[in-house]
């Protein structure tokens, strides 16, 4: 409220466009580095994954080989900038973000990467090696001859990767939400909209190829998400915000929120039911909140009581036009 920045959208717009097409342009400088470098990663890589004592791996794919090159190469060049990255949108967010969203977003742009970085630490060096040691093992049982495709085994690590940078993604936006205060079973399937909507349609984009193969990881992406995340979205509000309904002059149902700010040293008995936060007028962390507040319930009237601060009130009614706001 009164620490809002205030800017114009084609301001906001131009800042966007700018920032984004700086990172574009570093990125690809970065990426140029593991391009050269491509095949000697790659080599490291596939004699990691052979699982065989002698060469059973082949190249049968040579233009998906390529494919793979660049797609790598361009990932690790995204990697390499990643703290750019996390800052462009740290600088870019901050001015127009409340205090908890603040906190939302730090969280979420400190944690994941490092999650990013122990998952995949932990996938390609330890179980991947693994994994494919046991299926050929498995194979060697029933006596198969055991020939793979060096292309199928890089693709199904980059694969993995990918699939764990949504879900890490995913899980750190919600739960950091929940954390910060800004998730909680009121607005749940706000969030799941949002989150699980974009983790989604860039799921399913990923893998358009294989558009059931794609379906599949998606739901199940999905329903990992939902599942890590099941405290923060069953967790309880920390106001119980009771919405009253009368009609209007023009005999149309209204939602009336009656806040109790209690600044005043006189004071009075409500009879009506009220949400009370004291020195909400002064106190930025209850303006934090108040905000939160009518961003969830979209109540059509205010209603303050026992507070004298106008101006403050004056300016929440000049970001929410459409509600109406009385003092008593």
């Amino acid at each position: 409220m009164s620490t809002d920045s205030n800017a114009r959208i084609a301001t906001h717009s131009n800042e966007l466009f700018a920032r984004f097409g700086i990172m574009i342009f570093v990125w690809i400088i970065a990426t140029i580095p593991w391009l050269v470098n491509i095949d000697t990663i790659l080599e490291y890589f596939v004699g990691t994954y052979n699982p065989c004592s002698s060469d059973c791996l082949n190249l049968y794919q040579p233009e998906k080989w390529s494919e793979l090159r660049w797609i790598i190469s361009a990932f690790l060049g995204f990697i390499s900038i990643l703290p750019l990255f996390n800052w462009q949108i740290w600088t870019f967010s901050k001015p127009g973000l409340t205090m908890s969203e603040k906190k939302l977003l730090k969280y979420t742009l400190i944690f994941s990467p490092i999650l990013f970085i122990i998952t995949g630490y932990l996938t390609l060096i330890e179980w991947l090696p693994n994994l494919y040691q046991i299926g050929h093992e498995i194979h060697s049982q029933y006596g198969l001859v055991a020939k793979y495709d060096a292309v199928s085994v890089i693709y199904f690590a980059t694969m993995l990767m990918w699939i764990q940078v949504l879900i890490i993604t995913a899980c750190s936006v919600m739960i950091s939400a929940g954390i910060t205060g800004n998730l909680d079973m009121n607005n749940a399937n706000w969030w799941r909209i949002r989150v699980y909507g974009f983790t989604s349609l860039v799921s399913i984009l990923s893998f358009y190829e294989r558009t059931s193969y794609g379906l599949v990881i998606t739901i199940s992406i999905i329903f990992l998400v939902e599942l890590i995340c099941r405290r923060w979205t069953n967790k309880h509000p920390k106001y119980d915000v009771g919405i009253e309904k009368e009609f209007s002059s023009n005999g149309e149902i209204i939602s009336i929120l009656n806040i109790n700010c209690n600044c005043l040293s006189q004071k009075v008995q409500i009879e009506k039911q009220v949400l009370t936060l004291e020195d909400v007028c002064r106190d930025e962390h209850l303006q934090d909140d108040l905000l939160k507040i009518i961003a969830n319930h979209q109540p059509n009237k205010m209603v303050i009581h026992c507070c004298d601060n106008i101006p403050v009130w004056q300016s929440l009614n000049d970001m929410y036009a459409n509600i109406e706001i009385v003092c008593k």
